[in-house]
């Protein structure tokens, strides 16, 4: 069923041995010709989409049982998911990258394909491989007496375990060498049996590779920590789990279902401490690890399952027996916003008038929940200034690459007669600034049952929608089904990341995008004016509100331009539970 990473690279050889001896063999006795991988789908490259933090597990990567009833559901080449030893693996877009061919692979869809799997090639490192498609443990359900002694209807999965054929034996003997490298051998082998192949150079190096998973936790974070105390108001207690490479440690902590989690985290006197704040509460997570990590260090939040992970290198590379020694610290109330230092990483343009500065705090990673934003502090001539400003997400800049990026990215508009804003955008690399945070007062649970949303912004009112739209588009229960921005600006130059809305759109049509321009150009040939009941009417159609109700409104801009636009959505029917303002 699985062919394991081998096929990829060493069986290429052995196969075309086996060719040379028998010229007349059967096409199937080689799984290249039958199946070949269409390009840019080598196990390279399913592992980069691994890391690229694409939610590969369909159910936004939250840790959940998983029926018989609910697993036999998924069975199409569209939607598929399998069991194997009690855990269950979306394998929708790992198809394509299976040597042995997406048919094979759907043999086990829908089943528990364990006994599949053991037929075939028992001895991959399948939970390394589909580490990112997991979807949660299966859950035994005992039958009635009915269907146990009915045997009126042959089962179907005894159908799916007939023997491997000739192109399975040949991926077997092909797989033997780097089930030996990446997981440990099942039994000695003894003088009479067949000798094991050395693996080859290209394979040593791919076990080697940082991005290739070894090692991963048995939790599969279905354990919760320790809570460090009983109050009844504090949060749910923090779940871990954790997955190795040769290179590097990465800890995955979880907040609960649109937790909506910020957090932060560093290296101190050889312990990992990552912090985690959800809703005005602050968690401390200690690691005393096996063995000394280093910086630097990566910080990620998958907001619809409130995951957050940190990823941490290894001083010494190597595979470790476990992660270390975990220590939650005592839940509390965060008192006050932190500050910190930040060095400017880079220095970008967005518009004729407004920067993209990229700043890293000096102490480590941070990230700020969705919806919520930071403040920057600077004395000038004596005094000091402070301006809000929400974070801008990953890939909303041109020059942004495709790594983990550790740091923070702030759209500093220009205003020429500003306190601030003159200061900010002069700012080169490797000057520092200091930021507070984070504010705000956003829930992400209010988007729960949220299937429509309207996001209404101006100017750079623009960037807390930036997140929320990625976010509802990505996300997978309950699907959105539509997505509007209304954008105003003045002027066609005004409008922030063009280009990237245009794009977004093509891949999504759930996504529309509306401008609206106030002093708009002669060639113009969009909406023109200001926000008006007339405009609402005319671009966002009937948007009373209704016994249950399943859109929301999302608005942010100048102070006079959001509370016009909250008493608009008032008239339009819109109640006051279902919109949220973001204030400065």
């Amino acid at each position: 069923m699985f062919s394991c990473i081998s096929c990829q690279n060493s069986s290429r050889s052995e196969i075309s041995e086996t060719d040379s001896e028998s010229e007349n063999e059967d096409e199937w006795s080689n799984p290249r010709n039958k199946c070949a991988l269409q390009p840019g789908h080598s196990l390279m490259d399913w592992i980069r989409l691994g890391n690229s933090g694409k939610d590969l597990t369909g159910v936004g990567g939250r840790i959940r049982p998983v029926s018989p009833g609910e697993l036999a559901t998924h069975n199409t080449l569209n939607d598929a998911w399998l069991a194997i030893r009690g855990r269950v693996y979306n394998i929708t877009h790992y198809l394509p990258y299976h040597p042995g061919g997406p048919e094979e692979l759907m043999r086990g869809a829908g089943i528990d394909a364990t006994q599949l799997f053991d037929k075939v090639h028992p001895w991959v490192n399948y939970d390394s491989l589909l580490a990112k498609c997991l979807v949660g443990p299966l859950r035994c359900e005992l039958p009635d007496a009915e269907e146990l002694f009915d045997t009126s209807t042959p089962s179907p999965k005894s159908d799916r375990l007939r023997e491997p054929s000739k192109a399975q034996e040949l991926v077997r003997k092909s797989m033997e060498n780097l089930a030996n490298c990446i997981t440990p051998v099942r039994k000695k082998i003894t003088k009479n049996e067949e000798t094991i192949k050395p693996c080859s150079k290209i394979m040593q190096s791919l076990v080697q590779s940082s991005d290739l998973p070894v090692s991963i936790s048995r939790r599969a974070a279905s354990s919760p920590v320790k809570k460090a105390d009983k109050s009844p108001d504090s949060p749910v207690p923090l779940r871990y789990d954790w997955i190795q490479t040769s290179t590097k440690l990465t800890i995955s902590v979880y907040t609960g279902h649109l937790a909506n989690p910020g957090g932060c985290a560093r290296i101190t006197e050889g312990f990992l401490l990552i912090e985690v704040a959800t809703n005005g509460w602050l968690r401390t997570l200690k690691l005393k690890p096996e063995a000394k990590l280093k910086e630097p260090l990566q910080l990620r939040v998958f907001a619809e399952s409130g995951k957050i992970e940190v990823t941490a290198q290894k001083a010494e590379q190597g595979v470790w027996k476990g992660s270390g020694e975990f220590t939650l610290g005592t839940t509390s109330r965060v008192s006050s916003p932190r500050s910190t230092e930040c060095r400017v990483m880079k220095v970008g343009k967005v518009s004729h008038d407004t920067s993209l500065l990229s700043v890293c705090p000096r102490a480590g990673p941070v990230v700020v929940p969705l919806g919520h934003h930071v403040r920057v502090h600077k004395r000038i001539d004596g005094s000091e200034c402070v301006r809000s400003y929400t974070p801008v997400g990953e890939g909303w800049s041109p020059t942004d690459s495709s790594d983990v990026y550790s740091g923070l990215r702030l759209a500093i508009k220009r205003y020429d007669s500003g306190a601030l804003s003159p200061h900010l955008t002069a700012l080169k690399m490797g000057d520092l600034i200091t930021l507070s945070g984070p504010y705000g007062n956003f829930q992400l649970q209010k988007l729960k049952c949220v299937k429509t949303l309207y996001l209404i912004a101006a100017g750079t009112g623009i960037t807390p929608m930036l997140g929320l739209m990625k976010f509802m588009l990505a996300r997978s229960n309950p699907r959105c089904e539509r997505t509007h921005l209304l954008f105003f600006n003045k002027t066609e130059e005004d409008i922030l990341f063009l280009e990237n809305y245009d794009e977004m759109a093509k891949e999504d049509d759930r996504l529309k995008v509306t401008h609206i321009l106030s002093e708009a150009s002669s060639s113009w040939t969009g909406h023109k004016g200001r926000i008006s009941s007339e405009l609402i009417t005319e671009t966002l159609g009937n948007i009373k509100c209704i016994d249950e109700c399943t859109h929301f409104a999302c608005l942010c801009g100048p102070t006079e331009f959001t509370y016009a636009g909250l008493d608009l959505l008032k008239k339009h029917g819109m109640k006051e539970n279902c919109v949220h303002a973001f204030m400065g």
